[in-house]
């Protein structure tokens, strides 16, 4: 893996990675400020109808703004595959020639997401509605949940799967290398497609989702650069999920995601951190031990009966809500490893 970054930890990765959090930042803000101009798609829109309903489109489809919207989504995706595309053939030089010490396709990724982001910003206050108003909400919510399973395959060798230990069949060194080939495709497809599914409105909900987009997109442009291995940027952007996980069940009215879920969900990000990305770092084990002590206090608090602690419903632990989403997700990072197993031993 190292063997494909051509900066040698120089500064240049840094700035970009700088220029990418700032980015993220401001970005976000604007959008906030520019809400209020958009009352008028808001107040059109239905109340929430459940769990499988996606509250930000419009009542009714506009078949000129989804042909845009189609469109942008469409440049957006083949314009940042066709940069992968040279970076990983190296044609052009595009990944070992570099300007102002990054790589060619870090320029070149950069412009198309910058690019791609003002257009997206334009595009929802004009006609507002983005992919949601032709997929349904799981296609969104499943495309991050494929990239966290295999993040999971990726970084099985540096920090195993579970405190730890790394899982050998079918995660073998071949299965990894299948991956490492091919994630930058899959992610580059989860990425553009969420972007484009949510309108950049201002709401909790999706500001905390575009801001994560922005932190990621920033992942795409430092491909082949030092920090886009960096184990505590990847773990951030992993323990994200957690905080947009958890506003958004606060924020969001729908059966599933209301405010009595914010636990489930956090607490199973949190399971994540604690038993499975902290292991990237070769700590004193007394200090893992202090996190996990810290973690199951964390949950005895969630479901000790107030006024001692949150008063989580005890059914919910009987339930080991805890544990959904680390089962889903070390699941499918096996499922996907084993399915490419079978496929190489053909």
């Amino acid at each position: 893996m190292n063997s494909q970054i051509i900066d040698s930890k120089s500064s240049s990765a840094l700035y970009l990675w700088t220029f990418g959090l700032i980015f993220a930042f401001c970005f976000t803000i604007l959008i906030w400020l520019l809400g209020p101009n958009l009352n008028y798609f808001v107040g059109s829109l239905i109340p929430d109808q459940g769990a499988s309903w996606y509250y930000w489109k419009l009542p009714s489809r506009d078949f000129l703004g989804m042909i845009i919207v189609w469109l942008l989504y469409l440049g957006h995706q083949f314009s940042i595959w066709v940069a992968i595309y040279f970076g990983q053939r190296d044609l052009n030089g595009f990944r070992s020639h570099s300007f102002f010490g990054l790589p060619k396709y870090s320029l070149v990724a950069l412009a198309v997401n910058l690019f791609f982001v003002l257009l997206h910003l334009i595009q929802t206050h004009i006609w507002f509605d983005g992919l949601a108003q032709d997929t349904p909400i799981f296609t969104s919510q499943g495309s991050v949940i494929i990239m966290l399973a295999i993040v999971l395959i990726l970084e099985n060798p540096r920090r195993g799967l579970f405190m730890g230990r790394k899982l050998g069949k079918p995660l073998t060194s071949q299965v990894t290398a299948f991956f490492r080939r091919s994630h930058m495709y899959i992610f580059a497809w989860a990425l553009v497609y969420t972007f484009w599914f949510h309108p950049m409105a201002a709401d909790p909900q999706l500001l905390s989702g575009f801001f994560y987009m922005f932190l990621l997109f920033t992942q795409v442009t430092l491909a082949w650069t030092w920090m886009h291995f960096d184990k505590k940027w990847i773990i951030l952007l992993e323990s994200y999920v957690a905080i947009h996980a958890v506003i958004v069940a606060v924020f969001n009215t729908s059966f599933f995601n209301s405010p009595v879920m914010w636990p489930m969900f956090f607490s199973g990000f949190a399971f994540m951190f604690v038993f499975t990305y902290l292991y990237a770092f070769k700590l004193d084990r007394g200090i893992y031990w202090m996190v996990t002590l810290a973690y199951i206090g964390f949950l005895v608090w969630l479901y000790l009966p107030t006024p001692i602690g949150y008063g989580r419903s005890f059914v919910n632990m009987i339930r080991l809500e805890f544990l959904w989403i680390p089962i889903i997700l070390h699941g499918l990072a096996v499922l996907f490893a084993g399915l490419i197993y079978l496929k190489i031993r053909e």
